[in-house]
């Protein structure tokens, strides 16, 4: 006879292929009819769920098994009726009936009395304690009736096998939340294949589903930001999964910034879809929440599958303090929208942190269509942003914003079938303008320079980028960014705008062009179109004074702030080979209202009015 495994060595051995869509296999052998009858199993896949009286399909328990079963349910309750009561091989029961108020738990057996320690959890709320309660609107203790969608993701059924931050497909959001929602994500990839969700359990969408990566440097998913009705604090998420709880880190926020963690029951075994459901209740209402889900480490084979995300009003459970509400502030370094957009375009551009993985705001601009330039680009400059150092990435990733049109925006990336940098050329002076970032690419860390961050990847976007020329220009704007950089940056965030300006006789200019190493021939390629090159550029920063406030700038009095901009001619020679090199100095700084009144802009708009009048060096250090 051979020898008998432990029950759930065995377990696992039998069902481990369901997850991959492959039958269970019959164990043959030759041993005695006792080590025969210890080879069958019977178990129920564990969930937890709240008791629908109107819609049955949601009572209903899979189970997983090779032999006859018959249900039982802690504490034994005559109220409780299944069916059916027993069966044999894989199949489900329903919950028929069970008593208000109480929460139970089923699982099943086998033939011999044998079960496993695995159970679902069901709880039906209590009723209503008469009129008087239905006249004072008073909501039973405990869990509340499960209601209204406000967020549901099935992954749709599109293109399988791309990674999730170069496809939209999958964003199949709906619910009365979702239209505020975004998402965050790394090493996730989209499938569209027999190993989904399809059949699998109760209400499974199939189709399209999300494959997080274990190996090497662990992925993420984070949905941001699903919009809550006003005063609610009792929340059910569901999904499906092929993982324990121990796999996945699941955290839900307020702010995006500070996470709590869930507890929730997943997959007794791995790579087996299982239903997984998760009640929880704030201390008190909030107007967003986000979930994010997070590798913790474990290193799995086929990766980390999950599908069918929905959060609901109702439930409730485990209660989770997510701090009194924050207040909603406008942020800081946002100039005011301007009151003509006629060819204009505003995009907020978001990402994630090198080390310590936060999604943060990475820029915000203002994009003439018109000139194919940008006006502004407002972005916060903390530590944070700098993590990955000032590395530059090689090659360059010179790129299109993916959120224009080609005719909206300047074409500064290699073209196809051209391994040339394109640039803006003029006309009139003859010359190739140096593509300048408004927002430095080592504001941004980068990491590896061979594969850089995303973080820094995005300042490379066309959106970012600026004609540029003049050594004496150049050589300015480069000391004004790393001056600001390392002198001015503080632990309550320093606010930043960086500015483009056209006054009379701006220099007209085509863009996807390019010009030899004498600068005496130029080239374009076909779908070159005219631009325009700013006369002036200008930087605009705001802190606290002290810096170390752990304030908003929105709570700080005027005397708590300071601000300054700088200013500088870009047309200062395409003909400046000899001109001494400039220091950067106070004679270069003005009065952040001086710049408004010159760019019709209004900036920092909920500072008070004796802060952007302020024209201080000494408070910069010149």
């Amino acid at each position: 006879m051979r020898k008998t495994l432990p029950l759930f060595t065995r377990l696992n051995r039998l069902i481990l292929g369901l997850g991959m869509g492959l039958a269970l296999l019959a164990t043959v052998s030759c041993s005695s009819s006792d080590d025969d009858a210890a080879d069958t199993y019977a178990v129920v896949q564990a969930a937890s769920f709240n008791f629908n009286e109107t819609d049955p399909s949601v009572n209903v328990i899979q189970v997983l098994a090779n032999t006859a079963w018959q249900v039982f349910w802690t504490p034994a309750s005559d109220g409780v009726t299944v069916e059916p009561a027993a069966g044999s091989g894989n199949g489900s029961f329903r919950v028929t009936a069970m008593p208000a108020g109480q929460t139970l738990r089923f699982g099943v057996r086998t033939a011999d009395g044998r079960s496993i320690d695995q159970y679902v959890t069901v709880t039906r709320a209590a009723e209503s304690g008469g009129e008087d309660d239905e006249e004072d609107g008073d909501e039973c203790e405990g869990q509340l009736p499960i209601g209204e969608t406000l967020f549901s993701l099935d992954f749709g059924n599109g293109e399988g096998g791309v990674w999730a931050d170069t496809n939209n497909e999958w964003k199949t959001q709906t619910g009365s939340g979702a239209a505020t929602v975004s998402y965050n994500m790394y090493r996730m990839r989209i499938n569209n294949d027999n190993f989904g969700s399809a059949n699998r359990y109760t209400g499974a969408s199939g189709h399209s589903y999300a494959k997080i990566f274990t190996d090497g440097d662990p992925g993420y998913f984070t949905i941001r930001d699903i919009s809550l009705p006003e005063g609610q604090t009792a929340f059910w998420l569901s999904f499906g999964a092929i993982f324990p709880e121990g796999d996945m880190r699941l955290e839900v926020s307020a702010d995006g910034a500070t996470w709590h963690q869930l507890t929730y029951k997943g997959a007794a075994t791995y790579n087996v879809w299982t239903p997984v459901s998760v009640g929880f209740t704030l201390s008190a209402p909030v107007a967003k929440l986000s979930f994010r889900y997070s590798v913790t480490g474990v290193q799995r084979a086929y990766g980390l599958n999950f599908d069918d995300v929905v959060l609901k009003a109702g439930g409730g459970g485990q209660t989770v303090d997510l701090g009194a509400a924050a207040k909603q502030y406008r942020w800081a370094e946002l100039p005011a929208t301007p009151s003509d957009m006629t060819g204009k375009k505003i995009h907020t551009y978001w990402t994630e942190t090198v080390s310590t993985k936060q999604h943060v705001r990475n820029y915000t601009y203002c994009y003439d269509t018109k000139r194919h330039c940008p006006l502004w680009i407002a972005h916060p400059q903390h530590a944070c942003y700098e993590e990955g150092g000032r590395t530059r990435p090689e090659p360059e990733p010179w790129a299109a914003d993916p959120n224009m049109t080609q005719a909206e925006q300047a074409i500064i990336w290699v073209w196809p079938g051209d391994n040339r940098d394109k640039y803006v050329v003029s006309e009139s002076p003859l010359y190739r303008w140096g593509r300048g970032h408004m927002l430095a690419s080592g504001y941004r860390g980068c990491g590896d320079a061979n594969n850089p961050a995303e973080i820094n990847v995005q300042t490379f976007y066309s959106c970012n980028i600026a004609p540029q020329g003049g050594k004496v220009f150049s050589s300015l704007w480069q000391q004004a960014e790393w001056h600001i950089q390392d002198n001015y940056v503080c632990a309550d965030t320093l606010y930043c705008v960086s500015g483009a300006h056209f006054d009379e006789g701006a220099i007209a200019a085509y863009d996807g062009s390019w010009v030899n190493d004498n600068a005496q021939t130029r080239g374009h390629i076909d779908e070159s179109k005219p631009c325009e090159v700013p006369t002036h550029y200008y930087k605009l920063i705001l802190r606290t004074r002290n810096g170390n406030t752990g304030k908003a700038i929105q709570d700080c009095s005027a005397s708590e702030l300071i601000a300054v901009g700088f200013w500088f001619e870009n047309g200062d020679g395409t003909d400046d080979s000899g001109a001494a090199k400039p220091t950067l100095g106070a004679a270069h700084m003005k009065s952040v209202e001086w710049i408004e009144q010159q760019t019709g802009f209004i900036f920092f708009p909920e500072v008070p009015k004796e802060v952007k009048q302020q024209y201080n060096p000494s408070d910069w250090g010149f």
